[in-house]
């Protein structure tokens, strides 16, 4: 039995050392129940080389020292025997007692719940690898770590949290607005979430699962309502075109598809920028997030660009980079199916809208605007990243990757079989009169029934936090409903609500500059919802289909200019970081273009959403 000092000494040594810094407290707690401390006397042996390495050891206190005649001879610190921990079978050193000695034995059973993090690992392989190089003692900071650094940001955003509320019950109240009670609380409760948006003091999915909780505690709606979102036909459906989404990824059948590209076309760079952009706009459909397509296509930039040389890396790659990033965002709009704010707009629309604009439908509205800014993109590619550098690879490198691949295997022929059932329900709703969501639903069970989508990935690889986020502003959008809050709202802005009567195209500049202004405060989804929520239920007050305002929120809100107003952006940066460097000021260019490009895009489709009746 371990000696209550000698326990606080162990829950130091783990509270302490760098190389536990990022496990779980619940993991160490464990890990103390297993770990000892042992007293040695000098000319006692710790290891030998060939045993097999059952612990990991660390020094407390004493001296050790290496006694192979084929090893650098010395000290030992920190700690040793990591052979057991990098999973080899026995130990390389023969390790012995110079003077009295404490140390910590830490049995291979216990540190196998280590493995998960990659920190504790990476420690001991630089330990060992010292050891290898010959440093035999190896200095390690003992220096406590703070868990939690709070910044005056959050301080300030969570004083606003406190105080915001507050001020929106009691501006209501004294102001004597036509508001029932209900709705007074319920936009103190959006007051709340507003602030943590802004301030980024919580993930998305937490304020939005806030207020629908807080409405159900409050009274304000039942838990039924509040929480429909999350039986809804757009959950089931971006649950469902997730977990396809997540076969296509690990079955590597995206991957093949780029190899495909690169061997239809001629050898040149036109050729490859035209396949990255392809593989990120045929993932937009089928993979509903931006982040998750950003995962995929990212490490293709890596590839092609190995067999390249440093002077097309330096002058080709931004273009390639470019093409990546926007072949996975570009279109998000044009898809229902690309986002989950996509699906959020569609259930703030009349049921009879919703039941019209279904995929193909939306698809075939958002052409115009679609296909004006893919070509001025592709002009506004061409220039901004001119140069005369060639680029072209061995079509040899692509042909025999693909041999290297194989055959298709089960996953893949199951997610070219998904894509097929799904895009054909999609095309043919009209029809067979199924619900698309139970299409995708029933392509999802198939791919879990026959384990393409093991449970592991079921639990990792599907989105959840997105699935919460979305199930909860839907629930959310049914409560403003509910207690007439976007009623009163509308009133407050009919003089915006106005012009789309009026002059449409006013109103776009106006919609665009609002949304400019908003985005340099708000995320993506908190701007489209808080405007949607506005001027929808205007836009059926004037006349104006819903859908094209809808859209049109969507439209210019898929627009950043400073790298903070975009996750996926941030993301991309940190998957290709150091592959293309210098390129951050050409894409903040290309990505004011296409603002403007949006605008003549949307000016362009006026006639033509004339044409099909929706103006």
């Amino acid at each position: 039995m371990i000696m209550p000092e000698k326990l606080q000494v162990l829950s130091q040594f783990l509270k302490s050392n760098p190389a536990f810094s990022d496990c779980q407290k619940e993991d160490l707690a464990r890990l103390l129940a297993n770990i000892t401390v042992v007293k040695l006397v000098p000319g006692e042996v710790v290891c030998r080389s060939g045993e097999n390495a059952n612990n990991l050891y660390y020094l407390l206190e004493g001296e050790l020292q290496t006694t192979n005649k084929d090893q650098v001879k010395g000290p030992i610190s920190g700690f040793f025997g990591e052979e057991s921990a990098l999973g080899m079978r026995s130990y390389i050193y023969d390790i012995e007692v110079v003077e009295s000695a404490e140390l910590v034995v830490l049995p291979l059973a216990a540190i196998l719940t280590l493995e998960a993090y990659s920190s504790f690992k990476q420690s001991l392989l630089d330990s060992f690898h010292s050891r290898l190089a010959g440093q035999t003692h190896i200095e390690v900071d003992l220096s406590p770590k703070h868990d939690i650094e709070v910044g005056y940001r959050q301080i300030i955003g969570w004083l606003f949290a406190i105080i915001t509320p507050l001020m929106i019950y009691w501006g209501l109240i004294l102001s004597q607005q036509p508001l029932h009670q209900d709705a007074i609380y319920f936009a103190s409760i959006l007051g709340i979430c507003s602030v943590m948006w802004i301030f980024r003091l919580l993930p998305d999915y937490v304020p939005g699962l806030f207020a629908v909780l807080s409405a159900v505690l409050l009274g304000i709606t039942t838990s039924e309502s509040a929480f429909s979102g999350f039986s809804s036909n757009s959950f089931f459906m971006a649950l469902s075109i997730l977990g396809l989404s997540a076969v296509i990824r690990s079955s590597g059948l995206s991957y093949r598809m780029l190899l495909h590209l690169l061997l239809i076309g001629p050898a040149s760079k036109i050729w490859y920028n035209i396949s990255f952009f392809s593989v990120g706009a045929l993932l937009t459909p089928v993979v509903p997030t931006v982040n998750g397509r950003v995962t995929i296509v990212a490490p293709f930039l890596k590839d092609l660009l190995s067999g390249a040389s440093k002077e097309a890396r330096e002058q080709e790659g931004p273009r390639l980079k470019a093409s990546l990033l926007f072949g996975a965002s570009l279109l998000s709009p044009i898809f229902v199916s690309s986002k989950s704010v996509n699906f959020i707009v569609l259930g703030m629309l009349p049921q009879q809208v919703q039941q019209y604009f279904q995929w193909l439908d939306w698809l075939l509205a958002a052409l115009v605007c679609g296909m004006v800014l893919l070509a001025l993109y592709a002009v506004s590619l061409c220039w901004v990243y001119r140069n005369k550098q060639s680029l072209k690879l061995p079509k040899t490198t692509s042909l025999q990757q693909l041999k290297t691949l194989g055959s298709l295997n089960p996953a893949e022929w199951s997610s070219i079989l998904g894509l097929i059932v799904l895009i054909s329900a999609l095309l043919f709703a009209n029809i067979h009169r199924i619900e698309v969501a139970w299409v995708a639903l029933a392509i999802l069970f198939y791919l879990m029934m026959f384990g393409f989508l093991d449970p592991n990935q079921f639990r990792t690889k599907i989105d959840w936090s997105f699935l919460v986020f979305l199930g909860s502003l839907i629930g959310v959008v049914d409560i403003i409903h509910q207690v007439e809050l976007d009623t009163w709202l509308t009133g407050k802005i009919y003089w915006l609500a106005a012009y789309m009567q009026e002059s449409l195209a006013l109103f776009v500049v106006l919609l665009a500059v609002i949304v400019s202004l908003i985005r340099l405060i708000l995320p993506i989804n908190a701007t489209v919802i808080i405007l949607a929520t506005l001027l929808i239920p205007a836009s059926i007050e004037v006349g104006v289909n819903p859908w094209v305002i809808g859209f049109l929120i969507l439209f210019l809100s898929e627009s950043f200019f400073w790298p903070f107003q975009a996750s996926y952006y941030m993301q991309f940066l940190s998957l290709t970081t150091g592959i293309v460097s210098n390129d951050e000021a050409k894409l903040m260019k290309m990505n004011v273009l296409i603002y403007l490009f949006k605008l003549v895009a949307v000016y362009l489709s006026i006639p033509y959403w004339q044409s099909m009746g929706l103006i």
